[in-house]
């Protein structure tokens, strides 16, 4: 992907994130702002997302006050860059028709690559083996021979702490990226500070609607627990995994017209079984709930409209045979 050559050529360009959208995803979509001004001055440069999540709006507010990211598409563009997602079903339902010529978007991500991509963009960087959006950014400067301010190197520092829960889920590359930020003047306090935040209410009350409503599934020696809520999966998908479940889906329906499916899974479960939420599991349940899914190993997640129970039951059993799979392949099985 020639980057300076599309952008160089643009007059108005959209930078568009995932509905409800994190910190990764806000921080490399103001990161890229940055790095395309710096190769076109004279562009005007928009940045929307469909939501923007509450931690996200803390964040921006401590590192970057002066930027906006606007629920609406005010105007045309000649160019979309789309961040941290390669579905156009994870930009949300009002969002979903945006991207209208491959050829004039580009595609920016780390998560598991989407099979109709080509569908939806001729330019793109996936790099499924980085644990967030805002690392391939780092690089991108980098590429480009473009000098980083250090407000930005916070920026895309906080970004890579969300994705990678401090560095939790990393590897040598990750670590030496967290230190040329740092080493470009990224405030490692003000990064971390903006990222404390304390659940307010509803999503407290999400978490324990959700251990209480939660089933025990046994898959082998793993504990899958599902669970449904009205709003906050992943948030909640993270509590029960703090209370001792190997894997946790939840589902909510915030409305009738929308189905919304959340998953993590512990470190172990998958080193040792291999299972990959994301294409294992997200990706074939898009279908069945009228949407697309998708995600990463240990993370995933589908959106739709339909069909939540069924899609529920149908998480474990895909669990299931996933781990029954890379079992015989270990023991030699066909």
């Amino acid at each position: 992907m020639n980057l300076r050559s599309l952008v160089s050529q643009a007059r108005r360009i959209l930078i568009m994130g995932h509905q409800n959208a994190d910190p990764d995803a806000v921080c490399a979509m103001a990161a890229m702002k940055s790095l395309i001004s710096s190769i076109n001055s004279d562009v005007e440069i928009e940045m929307v997302a469909d939501d923007v999540s509450r931690l996200s709006i803390q964040v921006m507010g401590v590192l970057a006050p002066e930027e906006r990211i606007s629920e609406d598409v005010k105007g045309d563009h000649d160019l979309l860059v789309l961040l941290d997602t390669n579905s156009r079903y994870q930009l949300g339902d009002r969002f979903q028709e945006v991207p209208q010529n491959p050829e004039y978007t580009i595609v920016i991500d780390h998560h598991e690559p989407n099979p109709d991509i080509d569908q939806l963009s001729l330019h793109t960087l996936v790099r499924s083996d980085r644990y967030s959006t805002c690392e391939i950014i780092a690089d991108m400067f980098d590429e480009n021979e473009i000098k980083m301010s250090s407000g930005i190197a916070s920026l895309l520092l906080t970004g890579l702490l969300f994705d990678t829960r401090r560095f939790f889920y990393s590897d040598t590359i990750t670590l030496r990226t967290a230190l040329a930020l740092l080493e470009r003047g990224a405030n490692y306090d003000d990064c971390v500070r903006s990222l404390i935040i304390q659940p307010d209410r509803s999503e407290r009350i999400a978490r324990l609607t959700a251990a209480g409503r939660l089933k025990i599934h046994n898959v082998g020696n793993w504990v899958v627990v599902t669970s449904k809520v009205r709003a906050f999966e992943a948030s909640a998908c993270r509590a029960l995994i703090d209370v001792g479940a190997d894997v946790a889906i939840v589902g909510g329906r915030p409305d009738k017209n929308q189905v919304r499916l959340s998953s993590r899974s512990t470190r172990e479960f998958s080193r040792e079984t291999r299972v990959n939420l994301g294409a294992d599991v997200m990706e074939p349940l898009g279908p069945l709930i009228g949407g697309k899914g998708g995600g990463h190993a240990n993370a995933a997640g589908a959106n739709g409209v339909e069909n939540l129970e069924e899609a529920l039951t149908r998480a474990v059993d895909l669990i299931r045979m996933a781990v029954e799979r890379e079992a015989g392949k270990n023991t030699g099985d066909t």
